[in-house]
């Protein structure tokens, strides 16, 4: 744990503040960092003993002939949860070096405590990340993905929910941005992580749809403000781990396919755009020409309008802040252009495809 590069900053760092000499030594009791270059590999007697009695050793012009090669100074055992796992030593006469020597002691075992944390919040990252990338897989070893998880202490219980979250900025795989969305789902059940450097990946279980929805109105109504472009995708529930695969899919195409004004985009009732975005490009071009042979961006927004206020000619006027009439006059050209009428059912459903296809058309270019 008390590697020779860690060694070797602690030595730099106490020796321009202390001016005095300072040694680290391994568990085998071998320099491996000195303000004297020509001790290093050197074994020290004086940390040979600390390490065996485990207290600290007060070499001084009496006793230093009963430690071969040592000076005068103190040498004192670093512990590091319950183990030994070197030894410091400081260079100087006993009664001036004690205070100093339990002082840089304390700063190396708080520099130990410090790079462990943070070797083990990447090997958790890296974990779920691993973990996360074998989920959106077809086939993965479910044995392997259980063993990664009990390893993360996450206990993912079915309904499962996948969560993307898109945002412009670029993300690092120990992103603030994940923790922060970690602390504030907590517990066990929740998988987070990043997918890559544009998107989060959350793994909700064990979540009712009302549950969910209520986080996930918390969710982007608290993510809005510390980040722009922020969009969120979600899945349908699936009822176990082999099926997350399917489950990113579809949070992927809500995201794709979903309203970048809406704080957020459920797959649910997606399921006929995301057929028609699926199918082959050919056939959906020969469709979308023949509907729209010759069409006006404005007939097109007019339809959808009229579509999302459900072919209620009222409401959509006032949403596109037209008289009726207006409105009326606009849907009688359409189906005289197109040969369907936008009030007729199985005419409207074919009208919204051609404009999922023609949208979808426009956003490539």
């Amino acid at each position: 744990m008390l590697t020779r590069e860690m060694a070797e900053h602690i030595v730099r760092e106490t020796m321009e503040r202390l001016h005095r000499n300072i040694n680290i030594m391994d568990t085998d009791g071998r320099i491996i960092a000195s303000g004297d270059l020509s001790r290093l590999g050197e074994r020290h007697m004086g940390a040979i003993e600390a390490i065996r009695s485990g207290k600290p050793l007060l070499i001084n012009e009496a006793n230093k002939e009963l430690w071969k090669g040592s000076q005068c100074g103190i040498n004192i055992p670093v512990w590091f949860h319950q183990h030994i796992v070197g030894v410091i030593g400081i260079t100087g006469q006993a009664d001036e070096v004690s205070e100093l020597g339990a002082l840089v002691k304390m700063t190396t075992e708080l520099m130990l405590n410090q790079a462990f944390l943070l070797s083990e919040k990447e090997w958790r990252n890296r974990t779920k990340e691993i973990v996360i990338e074998t989920l959106i897989q077809a086939d993965f070893d479910a044995h392997k993905v259980d063993e990664r998880l009990q390893l993360l202490r996450l206990q993912l219980q079915p309904p499962f929910t996948v969560i993307i979250v898109r945002t412009e900025l670029t993300l690092s795989y120990n992103d603030p941005l994940a923790a922060a969305i970690e602390d504030r789902l907590g517990g066990t059940q929740t998988l987070v992580g990043v997918l890559d450097t544009h998107r989060l990946f959350i793994l909700l279980s064990a979540m009712n749809e009302t549950r969910m929805n209520a986080m996930l109105e918390r969710l982007s109504t608290e993510l809005k403000p510390s980040r722009q472009q922020i969009q969120i995708g979600c899945s349908l529930q699936v009822s176990e781990l082999a099926a997350v695969h399917i489950a990113y899919q579809e949070a992927e195409a809500a995201l794709r396919h979903g309203s970048p004004a809406a704080p957020w985009n459920n797959y649910a009732g997606m399921e006929p755009q995301t057929i028609v975005h699926t199918s082959d490009a050919d056939v959906k071009q020969r469709f979308v020409n023949r509907i729209f042979p010759d069409i006006s961006e404005q007939s097109v927004r007019t339809l959808q309008v009229f579509f999302d206020c459900n072919l209620n000619i009222q409401e959509a006027a006032q949403a596109l802040f037209v008289h009726r009439n207006t409105l009326i006059y606009r849907l009688k050209r359409i189906k005289e252009l197109t040969g369907y009428d936008p009030q007729n059912f199985q005419d409207a459903t074919a009208l919204q495809m051609a404009i999922w296809i023609y949208d979808a058309k426009k956003t490539e270019e």
